[in-house]
């Protein structure tokens, strides 16, 4: 093929219609929205030969684009996949493969669950039903050095890693909090559901204590909804979540200004996104027994925006 040849191909498939290019991708086209489209991971708008994605904030124009940048590929494999489509064949996006090692999770440690279960009730005044609940599902257990072990997962219920948060108390220490080895925050998070049945919203909180606090509490949003720890702040939506399919996200991060600064963030990327901010805090510190002294430097002002 000349490259004269190649330059009219390239145009060709270019103009196809991104509906169907979207289609053959793997997304499907929401059916309140018909400018939307999903699919795990991604969520973009499509108009007319433009499209953006709602959850990196970019876009851009065409086939070849739009191949390029969910298929994460180069020039010339985009070319190919389109090439199946324009001939009438069904191009498959193949998933890119996970890179990390898998995580390891610490060794659950049965006999130091009743210590852990303890200081979760007594000092960070957690409701117990969930606590048990948690530990007979394999969600929450101890570790060896009696530190609490939170199982992060994907929408599947596939490990993608843990939160470790130490139990053992030390006058004037910070308390220990880390990720298990090899854990993938952007893979999965601890989630629970508030009930049975698909949700139609997600309540981002910073870590899986603050997720087991809010069910402690009146429900602050919807009460069918997943609470979501995303160990830490982040300025994007997680996109394993998008296999949800949730028409509303709060954002509940910590009542601080970094916590207001990253929904600010993520309510210009995502439409979806409101913020529902801790009365002060974070949401543990609502429930926090009087052993657990508050953080200093905390904001204490109660906004919602």
């Amino acid at each position: 093929m000349t490259r004269r040849d190649e330059r009219a191909l390239a145009d060709t498939l270019r103009a196809l219609p991104l509906e169907a290019v979207a289609a053959a991708l793997g997304y499907r086209r929401d059916p309140r929205d018909r400018a939307r489209w999903k699919r795990t991971g991604s969520v973009i708008s499509v108009s007319g030969a433009k499209f953006h994605d709602h959850l990196r904030g970019i876009g851009g124009g065409g086939a070849i684009d739009l191949t390029i940048h969910a298929r994460q590929c180069g020039f010339r494999d985009a070319i190919r996949f389109l090439s199946g489509i324009g001939h009438g064949g069904h191009g498959t996006a193949a998933p890119a493969p996970d890179r990390p090692a898998e995580p390891r999770l610490p060794p659950r440690v049965e006999r130091h669950w009743p210590a852990v279960r303890d200081h979760l009730a007594r000092v960070r005044g957690l409701d117990p039903g969930p606590l048990d609940d948690g530990c007979a599902s394999g969600l929450v257990c101890a570790d060896d050095r009696r530190n609490a072990v939170f199982v992060a997962r994907d929408a599947t219920g596939r490990v993608t890693g843990a939160e470790i948060v130490g139990t053992r108390q030390r006058k004037g220490r910070r308390g220990f909090k880390a990720m298990a080895p090899g854990s993938r925050k952007a893979k999965g998070g601890f989630w629970l559901a508030t009930q049975d049945g698909e949700p139609a919203s997600a309540l981002l909180v910073e870590s899986a204590i603050d997720a087991l606090s809010v069910l402690t509490q009146p429900p602050p949003g919807p009460a069918h909804a997943l609470i979501v720890s995303t160990a830490g702040v982040r300025t994007t939506v997680p996109q394993w979540l998008e296999a949800f399919g949730l028409d509303r996200i709060d954002c509940g991060f910590d009542a601080d200004s970094a916590g207001d600064q990253a929904a600010d963030t993520l309510a210009q990327c995502d439409a979806r996104v409101r913020r529902l901010r801790p009365d002060a805090g974070d949401w543990n510190d609502r429930i926090r027994k009087p052993e657990a002294k508050p953080r200093s430097g905390e904001e204490t002002s109660d906004r919602t925006r």
